[in-house]
C-alpha cells in the first residue's frame, strides 16, 4: 500500500559540478538549502540581500546587480539604516556604509552569475506590501508604520513584465547562465489558508508563463514538501516551516536531479568529512586519534584532487 505520493526524480539535462558557480536567491527556502550546498564545499552564495519572499522585490534586486544600479532608497529606523530591496537582516550603521554595503554586494553577486553560473530562485508568495507615497513594491517593512503601506495581491501578469526584462537582461549578461525557479512549500497562512493558495497560484502561472518563453526549468521543492511528505511530522512546531528531515530529503532529490552520480558519490564523502572534522574526540586512545587525524587529511587531499581545489 502506497502511503504518499512520489514525485518522481527527472534528471537535469545539465549537471552542476563542483567549479560551477551557484547563487540561491528568495524566500527562506533558500536559505535552507543554499546552507546544505555549502556545507558540501560548493562554491554558493545564499540571499546576500537577506531573505525576499515577493518576485517584484525580487527581480529589482537582481536586475540592479547586472546594470550596476545603487540608487535603492534608504531608511534609518533605531539608528540602523536599512533599504527597501532588502531584507531586515541587510542593514549598516551609516548611510554612506549601507550605500558601500549595497555596492560590494551587487558586485559579488553580478561576479557569482557570469561564467558556469547557476541562479536557484524561489518565490514565496505574490502578496505585496507597496509603500505609498512612492508606489514601491517592497521588499521588507522593516518594522514601518502600517499605514504606510498597502496589501495587494500582484497578479502573475504584473510580475511577468518585471521578469521578462529580468531574464533578458541575465541572458544578454551571460547566455549561458542555468536559471532554476521553484516556489517555497512554506504556507503564508497569517493571510488565511485560501489567500495564501491564491497568492502560490500566481507564483505557478508566473513560471509556467516564462518557461514558455526561456530556457529556465523548475525543480519541485513545494511539490515534494506538500504531496510527497504530506504529514506534519515534517514541519517544525508552527506547522507551517519545514523541518531538518523534511529539508534533508529535498536535498536528497535536489543531488539526484543535479549531480552526476559521480558527484553525488563526492558529496557524500564530503559529508562523512564533515562529520568527521566537527567529532569532538573523547577517547583517550592516542592511536585512535592519529588514525582519524590521519584519515581526516588523507581523505582531503584526495577529494581536492578529484574537485580539483581545496574544500575550504
Amino acid at each position: 500500500m502506497d502511503l504518499h505520493l512520489e514525485v518522481p526524480i527527472s534528471r537535469s539535462q545539465k549537471s552542476i559540478n563542483f567549479n560551477d558557480k551557484i547563487a540561491f536567491m528568495g524566500s527562506c527556502f533558500s536559505d535552507h538549502i543554499g546552507s546544505i550546498a555549502s556545507n558540501h564545499r560548493l562554491n554558493v552564495i545564499s540571499n546576500p540581500f537577506g531573505t525576499i519572499f515577493h518576485p517584484s522585490p525580487m527581480a529589482r534586486s537582481i536586475g540592479n546587480c547586472i546594470v550596476k544600479n545603487s540608487d535603492s532608497i534608504l531608511l534609518e529606523h533605531n539608528k540602523l539604516v536599512f533599504d527597501w530591496d532588502s531584507s531586515h537582516l541587510f542593514y549598516s550603521l551609516s548611510e554612506s556604509t549601507h550605500k558601500k554595503k549595497i555596492q560590494s554586494t551587487q558586485a559579488k553577486v553580478k561576479s557569482h552569475l557570469s561564467d558556469k553560473s547557476w541562479l536557484f530562485i524561489t518565490l514565496g508568495t505574490s502578496l505585496a506590501y507597496r509603500l505609498k507615497d512612492i508606489g514601491l513594491i517592497v521588499a521588507n517593512c522593516h518594522k514601518q508604520d502600517q499605514n504606510l503601506f498597502s496589501k495587494e495581491q500582484i497578479s502573475s501578469g504584473q510580475m511577468h513584465e518585471e521578469w521578462r526584462k529580468l531574464l533578458n537582461n541575465l541572458y544578454s549578461f551571460n547566455k549561458e547562465l542555468k536559471v532554476v525557479f521553484t516556489v517555497s512549500p512554506v504556507r503564508h497562512h497569517k493571510d488565511g489558508l485560501i489567500s495564501n493558495n491564491i497568492s502560490k497560484s500566481h507564483l505557478f502561472v508566473l513560471i509556467e508563463k516564462l518557461m514558455s518563453e526561456f530556457p529556465v526549468t523548475y525543480f519541485p521543492s513545494y511539490e515534494i514538501i506538500n504531496d510527497a511528505l504530506r504529514d506534519y511530522r515534517f514541519f517544525e512546531q508552527d506547522l507551517t516551516h519545514p523541518n531538518k528531515l523534511a529539508i534533508d530529503f529535498v536535498w536528497n532529490h535536489f543531488s539526484h536531479t543535479y549531480f552526476s552520480k559521480n558527484n553525488q558519490s563526492l558529496l557524500r564523502r564530503i559529508a562523512k568529512l564533515n562529520r568527521a572534522q566537527q567529532h569532538r574526540i573523547m577517547s583517550q586512545d592516542q592511536v585512535e586519534v592519529k588514525k582519524l587525524k590521519t584519515w581526516i587529511q588523507r581523505e582531503r587531499e584526495s577529494l581536492k584532487k578529484l574537485i580539483g581545489r581545496d574544500l575550504n
